[in-house]
């Protein structure tokens, strides 16, 4: 219990301490002083006894003593309270952190005219640790402070270290101040803090840096009328899930010269501009690494300013030229400075222990699973835009994402990565219409090899033409990168043992020599990831057949690689990428991977798949076999073909785990049989596969893009075929002379974008019938069709009706020299309809586009001539909504 006392004790002391908005009561600072006192006397028990021993009972005169000082140490926290109370405060001016950057500033500058003038509630400020987060809000404390009359309080509660929600709830009761019961539940306080809030009319909270999302209900906090506002700052962005009416603002990396200017202004200008210019180069690229984290920035400007104060101490007159050998003492102790930093992160996280504590206390709030997830990305170069597909895949290759299918793993890993996105430790590296990419900040990226100092070994992205030489490897090394550097050999310089070693990336690298070592793998028995994509090897080592603990080979993108070794030992192998390689024959031993899951072989050589292999791959869940005109591969026929001795689409129900598949099939013969395999539904046919991509036909005279849509079919010469459920994206190329209009069968529910390219046959693009069942169509795109006359095929005199399609936003078409019309009848009602894109249709006349467009402004993208055409024969044109941009033919558009 006295224990207890002094740490309450010691907690009034420091708050009593905190500089006031206000005057100071004369009675605080006699009570700091006594209170000081008690604090620094310690009981000490030995002394105690000594002076109870030869008493008649000495344990009830230690009683007594115990007695007096706990009721010393009762009336002393009392009097703190009672003096506390009567020195009521608007709150407490803290010492605040320079704010450097124009954008930072704008944000403040945001902030502070929502907190002053807004009518938002609550402000959410979020960004990675060393940002400036503390510093605005600390900005946002005391100018609120200074505002006359504008809150009766402005409270701050710290939630850095973790507090529980009891915490925050004592911290934010001593600041009104109110009495919160010890023993009460979190209920029964939350319901007392709110009584006392919502008496206050005008109030500022500020919740800094909070990892938990409490909502305002459990801490008390009532409703947030006009007048009161609370700030909550975080860098893990879902903690602000539970507070409502927020706005959000985000505190960024400083770009551009705003991370040089705070450096400087940090450094002193004094001192960085005596920089020699190598030197004074060589510390931009410093800067330049840190990827404006001003925290960081700031500790490493100290150093420099430390090193220039120990050698020119503020008493003298810091004139290098009066002491020049001290000045280049200075240049001399900073280059090695810049060395250290240069070489490894060792130097930063001794010199920005504040920093790295905090970086490491968002890892060390992670799950285990997502902990090593997160360390694993550290495998990658510096400020690598990592691709989240292939990053989610390394983890489940490496059996980080639990059991279950792929889709399932791949799902667990998407949970992963969104919690290290939220946190901040990773960060979105996407351009829009790219594929998706993340990145790790170098200061992160150097507290992760911190952690894994001694499992990992990293060597990524520094040109490295030789692997180490014998000893520079760590044998116990877990994880070993090597990735995007120039080496040319598989060769190790002497004798290792690597029995912990389980990753190995060595992708982008040239291995474009000859003489690889036939034992290279011999000391790495025990690996399970070997990813060697993107070299120009053309054979690997023999050992690579020994590798029996091998889960993922990944050979994808090396296009010179022909030859393989046996691989009958490498049962355990769960994938194999054999994508874009110019293997000639199928490799040895493929039929005994019993427990492989994907297979790649888009733009793979091989034109073969063995029927044996099929009756092992059970547990196959991804079939990837696409190539286009460019290559050549594997075409699916049936065993109902004459004469045909290739693979056969009657194989594929024996593959009862497939969930990706990607095929070229020879006609529209052999798809319908692959689909009458399938089970049929009410809607048509259901078949198992998740997600797919298929090619039917022969191709002729265009290729198809490998990186086409998922779920897509694309259909070369006779159409004639079922379309399954879930089909989205549906590619016609070279409709037979004799077909008129599409009319297919199958399901066309799901289907978003029709392309119809080279089918110079049609006349009429869709019937009505058809029109009335692509309810999902979201685009048109219909190119060199030399004979279309119109986009919808006219229907009886007497049924001329309206057309009324929701969902279509987009129509694109190019080189129809005959088009005249998108549809002739009545109306065509198109209401979503925003963007028309015309090239070479110098026939075509637009519908009434005061009923096409329902209430939407639409973009017409062509050319001048056919567009000053249309305004001419239909002057009405020129009223409605339109906005018309001259723009060549896009690439896209005119090849296949």
């Amino acid at each position: 219990m006295l224990r207890w006392g002094k740490e309450h004790l010691e907690d009034l002391i420091r708050q009593s301490e905190q500089p006031m908005d206000g005057p100071v009561n004369d009675a605080l600072s006699p009570w700091i002083n006594e209170a000081k006192k008690y604090a620094r006397d310690e009981l000490n028990i030995e002394e105690l006894k000594k002076r109870t021993r030869g008493k008649c009972f000495p344990d009830i005169e230690a009683g007594l003593v115990i007695d007096e000082k706990m009721r010393e140490l009762e009336k002393l926290i009392a009097d703190g309270q009672r003096i506390s109370r009567e020195s009521a405060t608007r709150g407490y001016i803290r010492q605040e952190i320079s704010i450097v950057g124009s954008t930072v500033r704008e944000v403040k500058g945001a902030i502070w005219q929502q907190v002053s003038q807004g009518r938002v509630g609550t402000i959410c400020i979020y960004g990675i640790a060393g940002v400036g987060k503390t510093a605005i809000a600390t900005a946002i404390n005391n100018q609120a402070l200074r505002a006359s009359g504008l809150f009766e309080f402005v409270i701050w509660v710290d939630v850095s270290n973790g507090a529980d929600l009891h915490q925050v709830q004592e911290d934010i009761a001593r600041s009104i101040p109110i009495n919160l019961p010890p023993d009460s539940n979190i209920n029964t306080r939350a319901r007392l803090l709110h009584t006392a809030l919502t008496g206050k009319n005008r109030f500022l909270l500020i919740l800094d840096s909070m990892w938990r999302g409490y909502s305002p209900l459990e801490i008390g906090i009532p409703e947030l009328t006009e007048g009161r506002k609370l700030i909550v700052t975080s860098r893990i962005f879902s903690v602000f899930n539970s507070f409502r009416g927020k706005k959000f603002y985000e505190i960024k990396i400083l770009v551009g010269d705003d991370a040089w200017n705070l450096f400087e202004y940090e450094a002193g200008s004094d001192v960085v501009l005596k920089l020699p210019h190598r030197i004074l180069t060589g510390t931009k690229t410093a800067v330049q690494d840190l990827q404006g984290v001003p925290l960081a920035i700031t500790k490493v400007a100290e150093a420099l300013r430390n090193i220039y104060e120990a050698h020119f101490p503020a008493e003298t007159l810091r004139n290098i030229y009066e002491a020049p050998w001290e000045w280049d003492d200075v240049v001399a102790e900073w280059k090695e400075v810049l060395d250290c930093l240069s070489r490894s992160a060792t130097f930063l996280e001794n010199r920005n222990h504040e920093l790295f504590s905090s970086l490491q206390k968002s890892y060390q709030n992670l799950r285990f699973e997502t902990q090593r997830c997160f360390l694993f990305c550290a495998l990658y170069p510096k400020a690598h835009h990592i691709g989240t597909k292939e990053l989610i895949d390394y983890w489940m290759w490496q059996g980080m994402l639990g059991f279950g299918s792929l889709r399932e793993m791949r799902s667990n890993g998407r949970q992963r990565l969104d919690e290290l996105l939220d946190v901040g430790l990773l960060e979105n590296a996407s351009e829009i219409g790219m594929e998706e990419k993340v990145k790790m900040l170098n200061l992160i990226r150097d507290m992760a090899l911190a952690i894994a100092r001694g499992i990992f070994f990293v060597k990524a992205g520094n040109r490295h033409t030789q692997f180490p030489l014998a000893g520079a490897l760590p044998e116990g090394v877990v994880r070993m990168s090597f990735m995007r550097n120039e080496l040319g050999v598989l060769f190790l310089r002497g004798t290792y043992n690597f029995n912990m070693l389980s990753t190995l990336l060595l992708q982008d690298n040239p291995f474009n020599l000859s003489h690889h070592d036939s034992l290279f793998f011999d000391c790495m028995r025990n690996l399970e990831v070997l990813d060697l994509s993107h070299t120009e090897l053309s054979f690997l080592p023999d050992s690579l057949s020994n590798l029996t603990n091998l889960r993922a080979l990944l050979l994808g993108n090396c296009r010179h690689l022909r030859n393989l070794p046996a691989l009958s030992n490498l049962n355990r192998l769960n994938v194999l990428d054999l994508s874009s390689t110019q293997l000639q024959q199928w490799p040895q031993g493929m039929d005994m991977l019993t427990n492989l899951r994907r297979l790649d072989l888009t733009q793979a050589r091989l034109d073969i798949f063995p029927a044996e292999c099929i009756y092992s791959y059970k547990r196959l869940e991804e079939l990837l076999m696409m190539w286009d005109i460019n290559s050549t591969g594997c075409v699916w026929g049936s065993n109902e073909a004459r004469d045909w001795n290739g693979a056969c689409v009657e194989w594929l129900p024996d593959l009862g785990h497939l969930t990706d598949l990607q095929l070229v099939f020879l006609n529209a013969m052999v798809f319908n049989s692959y689909m009458n395999a399938c089970p049929k539904t009410a809607d048509g046919y259901a078949i198992t596969i998740t997600c797919f991509k298929f090619v039917v036909g022969v191709i002729l005279s265009a290729g198809v893009e490998s990186k086409s849509h998922e779920n897509s079919i694309t259909v070369f010469g006779d159409h004639s075929i079922m379309l399954p459920e879930n089909t989205s994206v549906l590619n016609l190329m070279n409709c037979p002379d004799d077909v008129r209009s599409l009319n297919m069968m199958g399901c066309f529910r799901d289907l978003t974008i029709l392309d119809v390219f080279a089918s110079n046959g049609l006349k009429y693009l869709l019937t009505l019938d058809m029109w009335h069942r692509l309810q999902s169509l979201t685009k048109i795109r219909v190119r060199r069709c030399t004979n279309l006359v119109g986009i919808t095929h006219p229907a009886e005199e007497a049924n001329r009706s309206l057309i009324s399609h929701s969902s279509l936003v987009e129509l694109v078409l190019f080189d129809l020299q005959n088009l005249e019309s998108v549809y002739d009848g009545q109306a065509l009602h198109l209401k979503n309809l925003t963007r028309i894109r015309v090239w070479r249709c110098g026939r075509l006349r637009l519908p009434d586009l005061h009923k096409v467009r329902g209430d939407n402004v639409i973009e017409i993208e062509g050319e001048r001539r056919w567009w000053d055409d249309v305004r001419q024969q239909n002057p009405h044109i020129d009223r409605c909504p339109i906005i018309f941009k001259e723009a060549p033919v896009p690439p896209e558009v005119s090849s296949p």
